[in-house]
């Protein structure tokens, strides 16, 4: 059996990946980069949102619509996060820790894909990567001074 509990440290990869909306736009570009403090305060929320929404989508198990929609709020986040323009000395280990999220939801969707076709074995290996690559996705939000981001989530109250 795949253990639902194993499943979680999966939903917080998707919080360092939502974002707090701060990006602007259309001429990324042309957005002033954030100061340390601001990219710290705005990544930081992303992650708490991510958390939350997350959270509402309740335990993973063999079902492979959980998966599916725990890979969507990870896209959702990584999609938010990817707008927020940290100060020019984090860019690159703010690059690296989106690279690996998103390899995180690539792996989120190996699960659901193996669950589909009832191949257990599969979907335990395909975890195993997503839990790994959220381990390095904590050690990189470390890196880059997010506190929130680096934490093990998910504890809203139901």
């Amino acid at each position: 059996h795949l253990s639902v509990r194993r499943a979680l440290p999966l939903l917080l990869v998707p919080v360092v990946l939502t974002a707090c909306g701060s990006g602007g736009g259309e001429k990324p570009a042309e957005t002033a980069r954030l100061t340390q403090k601001q990219f710290v305060t705005q990544a930081n929320q992303v992650c708490i949102d991510s958390d939350r929404r997350v959270f509402r989508l309740g335990d993973l198990s063999t079902d492979p619509d959980g998966w599916t929609k725990t890979a969507q709020a990870a896209r959702t986040g990584i999609s938010v996060m990817a707008k927020l323009r940290p100060p020019e000395a984090r860019q690159d280990g703010f690059d690296a820790m989106l690279e690996q999220a998103r390899k995180l939801a690539d792996a989120i969707e190996d699960v659901r894909d193996a669950l589909k076709k009832n191949d257990l074995a599969a979907a335990r290996a395909a975890q195993t990567r997503a839990t790994t690559l959220d381990t390095a996705i904590k050690k990189q939000a470390s890196r880059l001074g997010l506190t929130f981001c680096e934490q093990l989530l998910t504890n809203w109250p139901a």
